[in-house]
């Protein structure tokens, strides 16, 4: 009896962007037409890189696993064979117990990212995104989502204490600048009870899924109020105060005043005011115009 073997691929995982992925006020999710245009302009490495941590990456070498890069995120490939013969079921070459965890790394390259983003480049606590709620976490838990479930990356929130548990496992490297940690077990929990969809890996009796999970991250555009300024002298010649414009790398924001089409604002120059207290109660763009 033969077994055929090859890599399949075993899961995905795709971070967006909607500052480089809307189309405008259009979502670049709007329509499959769109989003399929918009993902072809996209490319993840131009703000953000991904790594596995040292410990996964050993891990991937013992069980014959493979990591790619794409512009959109990542997949995981695993060299399985097909168990039986004939019956389209594979299974990991090398077995891989349901409580194996995956671990990946998320820091942001790109300086500009907090003017054009709703959350921070290296938060106090990472965001953290699983399929499998961590012992110390207590109440509700936000799971990593799918790519048919949208959250904000700002509700993917962990306490000290599991950072403090996480930090245990990272070398010293790895823990500078971290913006994100995915974590991903075979089994992870029975997500069906929260919200009809489930998590999993690996099925149960341990083959792989057909087709394998996706799972997706999303990162939200900032909205700023938009200054118009003279360039000559930088008086104020406009502003859209109170009304708050998003920012987008691709199409066109409209915005007129005058009776005249006016340039849409760029996260080159964000300008925050603030109350007595310091908070920021105001976020600008500033745009120079003759």
């Amino acid at each position: 009896m033969s077994f055929l073997t090859t890599y399949k691929k075993l899961f995905s995982c795709n971070i967006y962007h909607r500052y480089f992925l809307d189309d405008g006020a259009t979502a670049f999710d709007d329509n499959a037409t769109l989003k399929e245009e918009q993902l072809g302009k996209y490319d993840l490495l131009d703000y953000m890189s991904v790594l596995p941590t040292e410990a996964t990456a050993t891990l991937f070498r013992g069980h014959k696993l493979q990591f790619k890069l794409s512009p959109s995120g990542f997949t995981m490939f695993i060299r399985a064979e097909e168990n039986p013969p004939a019956s389209g079921t594979f299974v990991p070459y090398i077995d891989l117990p349901q409580d194996t965890t995956f671990t990946f790394l998320l820091y942001v390259t790109d300086g500009l990212f907090e003017n054009y983003s709703t959350v921070g480049a290296s938060p106090a606590i990472p965001f953290y995104f699983s399929n499998k709620q961590p012992s110390t976490e207590v109440g509700v838990f936000q799971y990593i989502d799918l790519e048919t479930t949208t959250h904000d990356v700002a509700d993917f929130t962990i306490s000290q204490t599991t950072y403090d548990t996480l930090l245990s496992s990272l070398t010293p490297k790895e823990k500078i600048g971290l913006f994100g940690i995915i974590s991903l077990e075979m089994a992870g929990d029975d997500t069906t009870v929260v919200d009809g969809n489930a998590r999993i890996i690996l099925n149960p009796d341990g083959s792989l899924q057909d087709p394998a999970p996706i799972y997706k991250i999303q990162i939200l555009n900032r909205s700023t109020i938009w200054n118009y300024r003279d360039p000559v002298d930088g008086s104020l010649i406009h502003s859209s105060d109170p009304t708050e414009l998003p920012l987008v790398k691709n199409g066109i924001i409209g915005y007129s005043f005058d009776a005249q089409e006016r340039p849409s604002a760029t996260p080159s120059r964000i300008v925050y005011e603030k109350d007595g207290g310091g908070m920021i109660i105001k976020t600008i763009s500033e745009i120079y115009i003759n």
